[in-house]
This record gives structure tokens, C-alpha cells and sequence, in this order.
């Protein structure tokens, strides 16, 4: 059992990897028509040692709407910087059971040299609380 976690719960970690989607993403003209991303999440949760129901756990399939589905609909945006502060709030936003979140965006396709480039940003539910207060 990782720290935090009591008797009755137990430290989870959800993630989603390597979700690949479609952004009109970057600050270059070339970058206005849509690029692959490379969306990556760990999400990790106290809850329940043993599940019964989804209702009982944090799903990822949020993230999935989110990136793949809604992401894709939007008009250009200069920083991947964006996306991943946004997706962050959003998954502390989810459930407040969640107590860590570490998120990165990749583009595949900038440099044939690199495998890929990106940021990554990671959050405990303090930072979130600190940060939301701000607004």
C-alpha cells in the first residue's frame, strides 16, 4: 500500500498510455493543420481495497473523451502546456479521492532525429487545491 492510504482503501493508480489523437497544436504555420499527440496519464486514487462497482474506482475513460473525442473539435493552440494544465485540473476535477497526476503530450513527428518531443507536468491534489484558489 503506497503512503496515505488507511486500512479500508487502498492507493490505485489509473493510467492511460501512449493515446494517440490529432491537435491543431504548435506555434509554427505549419502547425495550424492537425498533427499525431501522444497523450500519456497516471492517475493515482485512494479508494477501496476491493471494488465491486465502477462507481467504487476512477475510470479512465474520462481522459479517452477528452483527448480523443473533444480535443480534436477545437481550433489551434500554440502550447502543449495548454492541454496539459487543462487535462490536469480536469482529472482533479473528476473525483476527490484523486491525490496525484502526472500527465505529458508528445509530438512524434517534429524532428526524424527524435523519437518525439514534449512536456510533462505532474500535480499532487495540494498543488490543485493551491492552484484552484488562484483563479
Amino acid at each position: 500500500m503506497w503512503m496515505g492510504a488507511s486500512m479500508s482503501s487502498n492507493r490505485w493508480r489509473v493510467y492511460v498510455t501512449n493515446l494517440e489523437t490529432f491537435l491543431r497544436i504548435g506555434i509554427y504555420a505549419a502547425e495550424k493543420k492537425p498533427q499525431r499527440v501522444i497523450v500519456n496519464a497516471s492517475i493515482e486514487a485512494d479508494y477501496a481495497v476491493r471494488p465491486k462497482t465502477i462507481a467504487e474506482c476512477i475510470s479512465y475513460e474520462h481522459v479517452y473523451t477528452l483527448v480523443a473525442q473533444e480535443w480534436p473539435q477545437r481550433g489551434h493552440v500554440e502550447l502543449l502546456e495548454t492541454y496539459i494544465a487543462e487535462l490536469l485540473e480536469y482529472i482533479f476535477r473528476l473525483d476527490d479521492r484523486i491525490v496525484y497526476v502526472k500527465v505529458s503530450l508528445c509530438k512524434p513527428d517534429v524532428f526524424a532525429e527524435a523519437q518525439a518531443v514534449g512536456v510533462e507536468a505532474q500535480w499532487t491534489r495540494g498543488d490543485f487545491e493551491r492552484l484552484k484558489s488562484k483563479d
